[in-house]
């Protein structure tokens, strides 16, 4: 009764934390150029304003001049000098579909000028619905590689629906202008206030009153990480600076035994490699697993570190282990589990 009571005083909090974790968890845009001709479909814009107009606009990127930044060789999106006709100015615009607009968000992209004596410059935009103002401008006369870049929104008012945009300009294609590449496009935003206001709820009601100052202090450093991660498809979630493992039981103990759980590992003598068994030395390790384990005839040793908290030393007493060994000639001997008292 004490467990429901805990449960529903708590649950609330929890799901609130969890609601805004995930709140926050996708980019608002992403794309990859794989296909370029299906951009408009998905609310990309081109508007073409070169003067006079060339024989190419944004096309699909050419491996043989540069690859990819990531991906396919040629998953990105590419304009050129021809863009407009020879001794015209180029202004050729990319516009991204619409996005909601926010101070802090960032626009994230991968862009390549490639120059080789000719200027090749490009500007980044930003519009909730009217003209277009200016975030930032990259030019160069030489191959820049690829340069991974952020810009962040500020100065807006409120939020608001509107676009970002590339615009690629040449002023004189007669003596500048070479190509230019875009690749891997997203848009990410913070925490929106009522996301915050959320997360704060939650940790309101995980709180409580009465709550010493270090466990209100461990649990906001709890919710504060989770402002940063990220759960994948399987629900494992990943922080920064911290990588998260799963591993999967092999097959081999399910055919041992269907329901036993947990992990088996074979380390191999030559090599000293982990592997997962075969099926003899699984049933040999299973076997001995299920010998009991000795009796623990005196407590353990309890550990009070200064800085808080309560631990337990342990020792081959409390450790339950089996092994197999593998003879020179590739025979698997029997079996053991250490007897009580015995050291391994």
């Amino acid at each position: 009764m004490d467990l429901i009571k805990y449960l529903a005083k708590h649950l609330a909090g929890l799901l609130a934390l969890v609601a805004s974790c995930s709140a926050m968890g996708a980019p608002l845009l992403s794309e990859g150029f794989d296909d370029v001709a299906t951009l408009p479909g998905r609310g990309w814009a081109f508007v073409d304003s070169s003067s006079p107009p060339g024989t190419t606009g944004w096309f699909q990127g050419n491996a043989a001049i540069f690859p990819a930044a990531s991906g396919p060789a040629n998953a990105y999106i590419a304009a050129n000098f021809n863009n407009a006709g020879f001794g015209g100015a180029v202004s050729n615009w990319l516009l991204t579909p619409e996005v909601m607009l926010t101070n802090g968000e960032s626009l994230d992209f991968s862009l390549r000028l490639l120059g080789e004596g000719l200027l090749d410059r490009m500007e980044v935009y930003v519009s909730t619905g009217g003209a277009f103002s200016m975030l930032a401008a990259f030019e160069s006369d030489s191959d820049t590689g690829w340069l991974d870049k952020t810009i962040l929104v500020n100065g807006l008012a409120a939020p608001a629906i509107g676009r970002y945009a590339f615009r690629y300009v040449v002023d004189d294609t007669s003596i500048n202008g070479n190509y230019v590449g875009i690749d891997t496009v997203s848009v990410n935003a913070l925490p929106v206030p009522d996301t915050v206001a959320l997360l704060c709820l939650g940790l309101v009601v995980l709180l409580g009153t009465g709550r010493s100052r270090r466990r209100w202090l461990a649990t906001t450093g709890l919710a504060a990480s989770a402002l940063v991660a990220n759960a994948d498809e399987h629900g494992v979630m990943s922080f920064p600076h911290v990588q998260v493992m799963r591993q999967q039981a092999p097959a081999t103990v399910a055919a041992a035994d269907p329901g036993q759980g947990g992990f088996m590992a074979y380390k191999d003598p030559q090599t000293g490699q982990l592997t997962g068994p075969n099926p003899a030395q699984a049933a040999l390790l299973t076997a001995a697993a299920r010998t009991p384990a000795p009796l623990v005839r005196q407590r353990p040793q309890l550990i009070r570190p200064p800085y808080g908290g309560i631990g337990v030393m342990l020792d081959e007493r409390q450790a339950r282990y089996a092994m197999v060994r593998k003879a020179d000639d590739g025979s698997i001997t029997e079996s053991c589990v250490p007897a009580e008292g015995e050291t391994k």
